[in-house]
This record gives C-alpha cells, sequence and structure tokens, in this order.
C-alpha cells in the first residue's frame, strides 16, 4: 500500500457536506489537493452552491448526492450512485447527528435517527466501499470522524457520545483487517466544533472557539485531512484535545462522568 493517499484528479466522497466540518473537508480536497468531490447530504442548495464554489474557484469536478443517511435504502442508493460512473479513490464519512439534554427525554424517534446517521450509515458505507476498493484493487482510504466524547462517558450526550466511542473502537479494529488488503482506515477525533451543530446543541452558549479544545471548522479540517492523506489510524487534534484523550485512558470512567455532568449540566437545563 502507498504510503500517502492521492487524491489529485481523483473523486473523494464527503457525508455531511451541507455544513461545518464537511463543507470545508470537501474544499480542502479541492483547494489544497486538486481532487474531485463528490458530496452527500439532505439540503440540495447547500451542496449544489458548495459543487458551483468548487468548480469555479478551483477547476475540479464536483457533484452531490442527496440523501437522508437515517434511512437505510438512502445509504444504498448514495453507494450505488457514487460508484455508477465514477472510480472512487477515498470516503470521508462525517455526517453525525447530536442530542443535548437529559437522556430520559429524547425522543425515541430522535434517537433512533440518530443511530442510523451516527453508526449504521457508517458501518455500512464504509462496508461497501471497502469492497468496491479492494475488489478494483484500489488503494483507497477511509475517514471516520469520531470525537473526543469517545474517550469518556458524556453526561447530557449520553446517546452521542456512545455513538462516537462505537465508531472509534469499530473505526481501529477494521483498520487493522484492511491494512494487509490495501485499504486505510483513520478515526479523526476532535474536540468540539465551531458548527451549526454547536449552535443546535446550544453549547456554542458555553463553549466558542478556542475554549476548551473546541476549533473552528477549517481548522479541523485541515488536520483531519493530513492524517487521512497520511493513513494515520488515529488522529486527536490540538494539545488540549489530545491531553482529555490521556487523562481518560488513566482515570476512573465512573470519576470523568462525573466531572463531565457537573460542568456540563448549566447547559443542559432549560433555556
Amino acid at each position: 500500500m502507498n504510503r500517502t493517499l492521492e487524491l489529485r484528479g481523483r473523486w473523494t466522497l464527503v457525508t455531511g457536506a451541507s455544513s461545518g466540518l464537511g463543507v470545508e473537508l470537501a474544499r480542502a480536497i479541492a483547494r489544497d489537493h486538486g481532487g474531485n468531490v463528490l458530496v452527500v447530504a439532505r439540503r440540495r442548495d447547500r451542496l449544489e452552491a458548495l459543487c458551483d464554489e468548487l468548480r469555479s474557484r478551483y477547476g475540479v469536478q464536483a457533484a452531490c448526492i442527496v440523501a437522508d443517511l437515517s434511512r437505510t435504502e438512502e445509504v444504498e442508493r448514495v453507494f450505488v450512485e457514487a460508484t455508477r460512473e465514477r472510480e472512487l479513490h477515498g470516503a470521508a464519512l462525517n455526517a453525525g447527528v447530536t442530542y443535548w439534554g437529559e437522556a430520559l427525554k429524547q425522543d425515541w424517534g430522535e434517537l433512533h435517527a440518530m443511530l442510523n446517521t451516527n453508526v449504521t450509515s457508517m458501518v455500512r458505507l464504509s462496508t461497501l466501499f471497502a469492497r468496491h476498493f479492494i475488489e478494483r484493487r484500489t488503494e483507497g482510504g477511509l475517514l471516520f470522524v469520531s470525537s473526543v466524547a469517545a474517550f469518556i462517558p458524556v453526561p447530557y450526550q449520553a446517546a452521542y457520545s456512545g455513538t462516537k466511542a462505537f465508531i472509534l473502537s469499530y473505526g481501529q479494529a477494521l483498520g487493522q483487517e484492511l491494512r494487509p488488503q490495501g485499504v486505510s482506515v483513520t478515526v479523526f477525533a476532535p474536540g468540539g466544533i465551531s458548527t451549526e451543530l454547536l449552535d443546535k446543541s446550544g453549547l456554542s452558549k458555553r463553549f466558542k472557539a478556542g475554549d476548551m479544545g473546541v476549533m473552528s471548522a477549517e481548522q479541523s479540517a485541515a488536520h483531519a485531512l493530513r492524517a487521512f492523506l497520511h493513513r494515520k489510524e488515529l488522529c486527536v487534534p490540538g494539545p488540549l484535545n489530545q491531553a482529555l484523550a490521556l487523562v481518560a485512558r488513566l482515570l476512573p470512567r465512573g470519576f470523568l462522568a462525573q466531572r463531565t455532568a457537573a460542568m456540563y449540566k448549566p447547559s443542559a437545563e432549560p433555556r
């Protein structure tokens, strides 16, 4: 397997590309590496505007697939459409949703959609794309977007942190299975990112870019893409986040959950 992943003139798929980290990943692939980008999300207007920007500003090819990854049939369709007329070399599986508040108050339908989006769609797409790469002898790469929340239990984001812990464990395990077959898996575990997700959760009122390891989407995308291209198994960006991940391995999980609850509870109370 080539040590670095070459994106220039090749297609990379990016999910969750209508805002935040997904948008910045798509821009960085086109701007910095001359890569063609296939973007996936639910909001057609934003995807089409992004594709127009990538073509006009960076001279690359860009296309979009409008899909809701919480729906199984939509996940299958994304793979079929993505591979019908183009050869992919990479897939950045970034789509994710969160819930901020008491776990018992989360609507069941909302929880089910979160599990489908954050976990099931990622597993299914990574399986399909990995097989696709192997069958075509493409030394491709997969990027899984997890979180530092994967390292500790996070009260008031209990389900979300659980999904990110799954992604971390699954991604690192899958990477070991696929590496001998020429496919790399990179798990990216950032802290907070200053995006719509932070705004919708209400956390943006408490944490801003630069605080507690929170980065801008552009900064985060740069770290993620660098790790992806160099086929790193795990990337935790920034010294504060790296320290948190290390501490999480050393201290009792119950203690970490208790301290996190005390810090997050005021933000979780009704606004």
